[in-house]
């Protein structure tokens, strides 16, 4: 295992646990939410928001805590942008459009967390998230009916989202996790498509696209236990929620490892466009198609896409952006105008270093996975209960803890923003708010 030979932040320093509580929470709480739902008062999305709201609060005092730092800027600047951009939009549509801020703000907060991360707590964090979404998910298969009693997941969805098809069951499963008849199986299981602590079946399968990213990204400075543990989970959720995009993804993420490292970034920035081009031609040649298909999921996203008048480019049209769940670029588009569009898409590409083979993995499997989801997908991949932990692994990548084994990153000097003073690169360990210490020592620091 390649050791970081930066000051206290070494390999075998300690676990900050304060990230590992936070993302886990980010993952698990709705599936919290719904056992409340299910055995006490009925909750509505004003809880729901709220619980995100706390969780994110905590992240950013966190960060807050340890003190901004130079690095820092690239994700301080898009959430800058989006507020400004969110309050150009709210004056445009008359109302607070503030939809394109919220997932910003879970993609910025939770990069800035993982930049203060060092490697027992990235680590750390991921073995707790993938360990308590296998414990649900293996009672989930073993008994269906105990998993649908303790979360009613139908219940929830109705309740605070007023979503969810009929449970033909009648037991009280989100609807689409039964699937319909003629649709995509492995046929290894019988039980419906696992949902897990996500109590949905679309979150379960972005989580495991997530866990495959790390996996690769990682692989040579983890140990063979979780190695097992998170390709052990990503085979038995793909195979028992029967997700396609999901099989494809990993597939993709699989071949990665050999084949990213060897890709430019300039590779990556012309993805997305190389990608919608090759959707255009796929969609003329398939011809139109309104089932759950390759050709009926693209031509859709191709199809708004066309339609997209100059009103909603510009921003005009952001109360339009829920009705666009199997779109994720038109989402984008109507949720943030193309500027917000085009940040994001940049911060994509640019957002992890490629000074290392690890990160030149983690930065093509994330804009990968975001990208193609994007096309024949909708907005599930802002989900906090996906997102976290995604953006906490290209935080870590772009932090000062994580050293390319073959060129350390120079160290150089940094301010903290409102302090008044320098300090040297070996001070930029970890907050001892986020390594075990007390809020006095961090204070002092």
């Amino acid at each position: 295992m390649a050791v970081d030979n930066q000051e206290g932040v070494q390999e075998n320093g300690r676990i900050a646990w304060l990230p590992v509580l936070l993302t886990v929470a980010a993952l698990s709480f709705n599936g919290v939410l719904a056992i409340v739902n299910a055995h006490g008062p009925s909750l509505t999305i004003t809880q729901v928001a709220l619980a995100e709201f706390g969780i994110l609060a905590a992240v950013a005092l966190s960060v807050i805590a340890f003190g901004l730092r130079v690095e820092d800027a690239p994700p301080v600047g898009l959430g800058v942008a989006f507020l400004l951009l969110a309050i150009g939009l709210s004056f445009a549509n008359g109302g607070f459009a503030i939809e394109a801020l919220r997932n910003v703000t879970i993609i910025v907060l939770f990069t800035l967390l993982g930049m203060r991360c060092n490697m027992p707590t990235i680590r750390a964090a991921f073995v707790a998230g993938v360990g308590l979404v296998v414990a649900v998910m293996l009672m989930e298969i073993a008994s269906t009916e105990l998993y649908a009693k303790i979360f009613s997941p139908f219940s929830y969805y109705q309740n605070t989202r007023g979503l969810g098809d009929i449970d033909q069951s009648d037991i009280g499963l989100f609807g689409n996790a039964l699937g319909f008849e003629g649709r995509f199986s492995f046929g290894l299981f019988t039980t419906p498509r696992t949902s897990s602590i996500f109590i949905e079946q679309t979150s379960m399968a972005n989580f495991a696209s997530v866990v495959a990213i790390y996996a690769v990204a990682m692989w040579d400075r983890i140990g063979w236990a979780e190695r097992a543990l998170t390709v052990g989970f990503v085979l038995l959720a793909l195979l028992s929620n029967n997700t396609r995009l999901g099989s494809t993804l990993a597939v993709l993420t699989l071949a990665g490892y050999w084949l990213y490292p060897r890709l430019p970034r300039a590779g990556l920035l012309l993805f997305p466009l190389v990608l919608l081009g090759l959707a255009t031609a796929l969609s003329v040649h398939l011809g139109p198609s309104k089932e759950d298909d390759l050709a009926g999921r693209i031509g859709l996203s191709v199809d708004f896409l066309a339609k997209t008048d100059m009103a909603a480019v510009l921003g005009g049209r952001v109360w339009e952006a829920g009705r666009f769940v199997d779109s994720g670029y038109s989402y984008v588009l109507y949720s943030s105008s193309l500027a917000g569009a085009i940040l994001l898409w940049l911060y994509v590409g640019l957002i992890i270093p490629f000074r290392s083979p690890e990160q030149k993995r983690c930065a093509w499997a994330t804009g990968v996975f975001l990208f193609v989801n994007l096309l024949i997908a909708g907005n599930a991949v802002f989900s906090t209960k996906v997102s976290a932990m995604m953006w906490l692994l290209a935080g870590f990548m772009r932090a000062g803890s994580f050293a390319p084994a073959a060129a350390p990153p120079r160290p150089r000097a940094v301010r903290r923003f409102g302090a008044g003073f320098s300090f040297p690169a070996h001070a930029r360990a970890p907050s001892p708010l986020l390594t075990g210490g007390s809020m006095q020592d961090g204070l002092r620091r």
